[in-house]
């Protein structure tokens, strides 16, 4: 077990070292003097159970140096110890209050008192298993998956990591042991948004998902609509990780039938589009929360325009699913035309790349063989009515009706995700869409989207 001593006085160095020789056999106790070089040798070696923290450093404030610890390399025992006035002064109770892990001890030392601080926060680690949770791995045996697809779970039978550094990934979740969604929480507050697999368990994991989530749909209440969309909104985070990471199988092509049959359960369940949109969970406005609101809007605007047709309308659905699943950053989601000036911060390669998504996803498109005619509606997703669209710059002129419904949906999307989802925002939306929508093969959904926001 490894301890890390952060104290501007090496005098108290000497202190802790005599205490821990004495009472903690096989502990080893590094010491270092400031924060920046607390936090390069964690980033070398995060293999530390417990943190202490001398509140009277110079060079660092200690609650601020305790939270980017947890950052780094997650929560664990972490003791600040200090004079009262200190620890009063520079420890803050939003951040000991925070984690059940983190303690105080007010000095001078007393080395009975101080040996049972630290044999319960060693008793707490290893509970926890922070030792050794930090293993040097080759980065092409793994895989990233979503954070968000592990709260599907509170246990999976096989090791979760963070990656560090290129080479070293820190051991997240354990096999086979239950985990609180506050885990998942935690991971979440500290940015990460990937944890990473073995490639096999990688597939295992995603095809366990789609067993998951296709008996959960089977098993919600008519009456649960919130609970049919956020399953909707979890199983299109396994269906974009499988189409990046596997391709397309049978597997998948039954479960996005099963997923096109849930989204026109889910319309069903609302008596207005205003309720729907109003009350749809937009927790995070990510790829899948937006994928599931164009999937729902989409198949609206085509049930409103008379397509009774279940092709029809599952093909808007699908291409919702895969239109925007090989762009390479989510905030690249709200781009709707070529000189959006998102894209002149990143490289040549990653603008061309973005530009031709359209294309790959449609490509994509052609193994669902009974849903024809899905390349078109994606191949044009990011076209406008103006031409200032891409990859092609087509015009209202050249844009199919199906085609059409769906940029709206996408464009509508985008801008709730943008300004907000309120019954003011969504009238303010229209208002903006007036001039650019209200022609061509756009006119009459955009009318219908109008009309129907206006009912109550």
């Amino acid at each position: 077990m490894k301890v890390l001593f952060i104290c501007d006085n090496k005098e108290e160095w000497n202190l802790l070292t005599n205490l821990f020789h004495a009472h903690f056999t096989g502990v080893d106790l590094v010491c270092v003097l400031k924060g920046q070089e607390a936090l390069d040798t964690i980033m070398f070696d995060a293999n530390f159970s417990m943190i202490l923290i001398e509140c009277g450093l110079k060079e660092n404030d200690p609650t601020d140096l305790a939270e980017d610890i947890f950052e780094t390399i997650g929560p664990r025992p972490l003791i600040f110890i200090g004079t009262q006035a200190m620890i009063k002064d520079r420890v803050r109770d939003d951040f000991y209050n925070e984690y059940e892990n983190v303690g105080l001890y007010q000095k001078p030392y007393e080395p009975q008192e101080f040996v049972g601080v630290i044999k319960e926060a060693m008793e707490w680690s290893k509970q926890h298993e922070f030792e050794n949770a930090v293993v040097e791995l080759n980065p092409d045996d793994f895989l990233p998956l979503k954070l968000r697809n592990f709260y599907l779970y509170d246990q999976v039978p096989f090791d979760v990591y963070i990656e560090l550094t290129k080479t070293k990934y820190l051991k997240a979740i354990s096999a086979n042991k239950k985990y609180p969604q506050s885990t998942i929480q935690d991971f979440r507050k500290r940015n990460i948004r990937y944890l990473y697999l073995e490639k096999n368990e990688h597939l295992n994991f995603l095809e366990n998902s789609i067993k998951k989530i296709s008996q959960s749909f089977h098993q919600i209440k008519s009456d649960d609509r919130n609970r049919r969309m956020q399953t909707l909104v979890a199983a299109t985070l396994v269906i974009h990780q499988y189409l990046r990471d596997v391709g397309v199988s049978d597997t998948l092509k039954d479960f996005v039938d099963l997923y096109i049959a849930q989204v026109g359960k889910t319309l069903k369940e609302h008596t207005s589009l205003n309720e729907l949109l109003l009350n749809f969970p937009l927790e995070q406005a990510d790829l899948a929360e937006q994928a599931v609101l164009k999937a729902l809007l989409s198949e609206f605007l085509v049930r409103s325009l008379g397509w009774r047709s279940d092709s029809t309308r599952a093909k808007t659905t699908l291409a919702s699913l895969l239109h925007d699943t090989f762009i390479e950053r989510e905030e690249w989601s709200v781009i709707t035309y070529k000189d959006h000036p998102h894209l002149d911060d990143i490289t040549k390669e990653e603008r061309e790349n973005f530009l031709a998504h359209p294309l790959k996803a449609a490509e994509t498109a052609h193994f669902f063989t009974q849903y024809p005619d899905v390349d078109f509606i994606i191949e044009q997703h990011h076209e406008q009515p103006d031409g200032t669209g891409f990859p092609r710059g087509i015009n209202a002129g050249k844009i199919t009706k199906l085609s059409a419904i769906f940029i709206l949906a996408n464009n509508f999307v985008i801008q709730m995700v943008i300004n907000g989802v309120t019954s003011s925002s969504l009238q303010n939306i229209c208002q903006s869409f007036q001039g650019l929508y209200n022609v061509g093969n756009f006119k009459e959904p955009f009318g219908e989207l109008i009309k129907e926001l206006k009912r109550k």
